[in-house]
């Protein structure tokens, strides 16, 4: 008996209508700063919501200027911001790329992230690329430091460098620092 029930419930299931969903996850980098405890933020969402996007992709400029830099594209785009923060600068520029293929990776849009502060590269690596996947980066001149967290090959990385040293966040650095 419950095995005809069960039988039953899943062929109802099967003939009833259904409209597949595609993924249309959209990747962003959003960049804010923070004047009153001195950093500047950049961190990744992903926005959902079918209008939203709209209203994004209608008007890239505008989305740009409030700091949310949409990961995708059919042409490059250049994001670039120049912050003074007490005493220091920091300049930040990402690139955002196309897809250049299809299947793993291949299919999605890249971006690539340097961060100067004081006039020294603190960071110059990819931001979304391949096995490299930011999650958060803090730009903290004020108390000296970058934090860091996201994942390289799939594998958690998490950490700081001071600004008085001569470490730059870059490819390597991730490798090295990936748990």
């Amino acid at each position: 008996m419950r095995t005809r029930t069960l039988a039953a419930a899943v062929i109802g299931i099967a003939v009833l209508p259904t409209r597949p969903t595609a993924d249309v996850s959209l990747a962003i980098i959003e960049y804010r700063v923070l004047q009153p405890v001195g950093q500047v933020r950049l961190t990744t969402a992903f926005v959902h919501d079918a209008e939203i996007q709209k209203a994004i992709l209608a008007n890239l400029a505008s989305s740009d200027r409030q700091g949310i830099i949409l990961i995708a594209g059919d042409s490059v785009q250049q994001f670039n911001r120049r912050e003074a923060i007490g005493s220091h600068t920091v300049e930040t520029a990402i690139s955002v790329y196309p897809a250049v293929g299809h299947g793993y990776r291949g299919g999605l849009a890249t971006a690539y992230i340097i961060v100067t502060v004081d006039g020294k590269n603190k960071i110059d690596c990819p931001y979304d690329q391949g096995p490299i996947e930011l999650a958060d980066l803090g730009i903290l001149p004020l108390e000296g430091m970058i934090s860091i967290s996201g994942s390289y090959d799939d594998k958690p990385v998490r950490g700081m460098i001071s600004l008085d040293s001569s470490q730059t966040i870059d490819t390597p650095w991730l490798e090295r620092h990936a748990r």
